[in-house]
Order: structure tokens, then sequence, then C-alpha cells
């Protein structure tokens, strides 16, 4: 059986014939009783045996990727598309010298040629490039003699802030030159400012690396340039000032924040993937379906309590605000009446303290007048014992 799924570890990998230890270059072999065992036609057809492999095990015919995906289009092989793909993906569109010593058996013209004609003209790119068309642009091909990977015209294509005097001032922005005083990712010139090409010195490794180095560097360009064309087009800077005039004008108060508002700040984070019209209209459809939900409920609720027209709808809305006022009522009563008892029981708690201070004030005197008693009762016997004895010894 033909294995039709074709994985990348396959694609790029190279197989040799267990028998003959010959490369294996298309159809293979594979053993499925034997560990990692191949075989060629040629041996399989010999019915050769080694090891433990024997001529009755089970099989399964492997292609590590030489059929054609697109049959007629100069005879491209699976292996050769996807190293085309790999190959535009990690050198960019535009580096065909690169591109076609990646893929081993092509041209630069080739390649090119192909990438064009599948991925960009052909029904891949009308599917993938063309919806996209009104907000990206197509490949520039950067190592052209206009476009170089070090020129300085690479993020200067974006027009000037319409901003005055005082602002640029503030912002360190310089409007002839189209740069700040600190721009963002401000240390990338870092990266290849010592950079310097020697072309007896330098190994395949050494110039390998420095152009690795400018490719990093030709990304902190476009990505700085992406931020700048974010805040045009959504005119952050001119909006950011106008805020603070206002802050400035009026005293601050507290502020609520709407629908729209709360949406805006929920979705700021994707702001950045779309054009400053396509947020807006992104941001006014959530509002509005948020709207039509709303609307639903109440229809809905309206109909569970039996109305079924729209004039009916404001005695229902009028039945039902006099009796949330009467709820509202009855719950103030109720407050009213347990602050009230908790105002009582305050005072009952300071009365029963009097009372009970006054009982042991009345247990304290008690007990002081019987010990008080008590020894006057002790001083009389004394007494009365002491004038018995004199009298009996008088006689």
């Amino acid at each position: 059986m033909l294995d039709g799924v074709l994985s990348i570890a396959d694609t790029f990998a190279k197989y040799h014939c267990n028998y003959c230890e010959e490369d294996v270059n298309g159809l293979r072999v594979r053993c499925l009783e034997c560990e990692d065992f191949d075989l060629c036609l040629q041996c399989f057809s010999c019915g050769a045996e080694i090891g433990k492999h024997r001529r009755n095990h089970g099989y399964q015919f492997m292609d590590t990727g030489n059929f054609s995906i697109f049959p007629g289009q100069g005879h491209w092989t699976a292996r050769e598309e996807v190293r085309l793909l790999d190959a535009i993906e990690q050198y960019g569109y535009g580096n065909w010298e690169d591109i076609a010593r990646h893929i081993e058996t092509r041209t630069p013209e080739d390649a090119r040629n192909k990438y064009i004609s599948s991925y960009i003209d052909g029904s891949i790119g009308r599917a993938s490039w063309k919806p996209a068309l009104e907000r990206l642009q197509l490949p520039i091909e950067h190592t052209s003699a206009d476009t170089g990977p070090l020129s300085p015209t690479l993020g200067s294509s974006l027009p000037s802030q319409p901003l005055s005097s005082e602002e640029n001032t503030i912002l360190g922005y310089m409007p002839h030159r189209d740069d700040f005083e600190r721009e963002w990712d401000n240390d990338a010139e870092a990266t290849i400012a010592p950079l310097f090409i020697h072309p007896v010195d330098d190994e395949d490794i050494d110039m390998a690396l420095k152009l690795a180095q400018v490719d990093m560097y030709m990304r902190r360009l476009r990505e700085r340039s992406r931020r700048k064309r974010v805040v045009r087009d959504f005119q952050i800077v001119p909006q950011f000032f106008k805020k603070e005039k206002e802050k400035a004008q009026i005293p601050p108060k507290k502020k609520s924040k709407d629908d729209r508002d709360a949406v805006a700040e929920k979705l700021r984070a994707a702001s950045q993937f779309q054009t400053a019209s396509e947020h807006n209209n992104l941001i006014s459809s959530m509002v509005r379906e948020r709207e039509l939900r709303t609307r639903i409920r109440e229809l809905l609720r309206y109909r569970r309590n039996g109305i079924r027209h729209v004039e009916e709808c404001h005695e229902f809305e009028v039945a039902r605000s006099r009796r949330d006022k009467k709820k509202e009522n009855k719950k103030k009563s109720k407050r009213r009446k347990k602050s009230e008892m908790f105002s009582r029981k305050k005072i009952h708690a300071s009365r029963y303290w009097r009372w009970k201070m006054a009982q042991r004030e009345l247990e304290r005197q008690r007990l002081e007048r019987e010990q008080r008693e008590h020894h006057e009762l002790g001083g009389r016997e004394q007494h009365t014992t002491d004038t018995a004895g004199g009298g009996s010894r008088g006689e």
C-alpha cells in the first residue's frame, strides 16, 4: 500500500537499502515486522533476506516526496515544493539565489517562476492574496538596486505627522526626516554598526552570520514602520493632544463609559491588525449586536407576560414601575423597622445595665450590714460572758 501522508521528516530524510546498502531516492519498501528496515525495489523483487527479515513479512510502499503535486508545471516534486516554501519563509521573497541553493535541484529563475505562477498568480494565490489586496501589499524584492537591505528609504515611505511645531518638540519628532529622537527599538542599528565584509578573509559561516544580522535589522525596520503606520492610520497622536487640551480646559469629573467605549477598550489589542475604518466598523457592529440582543430579551419578556401588541408595552412598563416602587417602599419600611428595633434594643440594654449595677450595689450594702451586725453581736456575747465570770469569783 502506498503511503499518502508525507511528513516533513520523511521529506528531508535520506534512506538506504538495508540489503545492498545503496541510497534509495524514489519508492522504497518498509518492513512492517522488522524495526527500521527498508529495501529498494530491486532487492525486494529478488526476495532478499538478511538477519531477522524474511520475504514473507508484511511490507508497505513508501514515497519520499518524488511525486508531483501540480502535474504539468515543470515536474516539480513534493520535496522540491516543500523546500521552496521553506526557503521563502526563511530567506524572504526575492532572495532567489539563496532559495535555489536551499532547493539544491533548481535554478533561481525556476524558483522565481514556480512561486509566482503557483502561489501568487495561480489558484493558491487567487484564494489567498486577492482578498487581502485592499489592505496588504504584494511582497517586494528587497534585493533590487532601489530598495536594498540597508537602504535609508526602507522605512520612510509614510507621510509625515500633521502636528504643530510645539507638539513636534514635545514628541521629539523631526518632520522633514520622519524620525523621532528616540525611535521604537532605538538600539536596532547597533546590530549592524560593527559589520564589515572581508571578501577574502570571511568564510561561508561568517558571511551567513552577517547576513542573518542584516535580516534581523530589516525585521526591526519593518516593525518600526508598521508601528508608525498604525499611529498615522488611527490618528493616535492628534487624539492624544486633543484629549490633553480638553483636560486642561474642563475640570476633572467622573465620567461613566458608554457601550462603545467599553467595547473599544476590550478590542484595543486587535486594532493593530486592522485599518482605522475596519476597526471602527467592527466596534459599531458589536455595539449594534449588543443593542439587538437587549431588544430581543425585552420582546421575549413581553411575550412571556402575554403581550402581543406594541401598544400594550407602555401600559405594562407603567404597571411594572409601580410594582417596583411598591416593593422598594416595602423594603425601605422593613429596613426602618429593623433600625428602630435595633435602637430599642440598645435602650433596653442600657436600662438593664443600670438595673444590674443597682442590684450589685444593694447586695454590697447588705453584706456590709450583715458583717457589721455580726461584729456587734459577737461583742455583746463576749461582754455577757465576762460579767458572768466575775460574779462567780466574788462569791
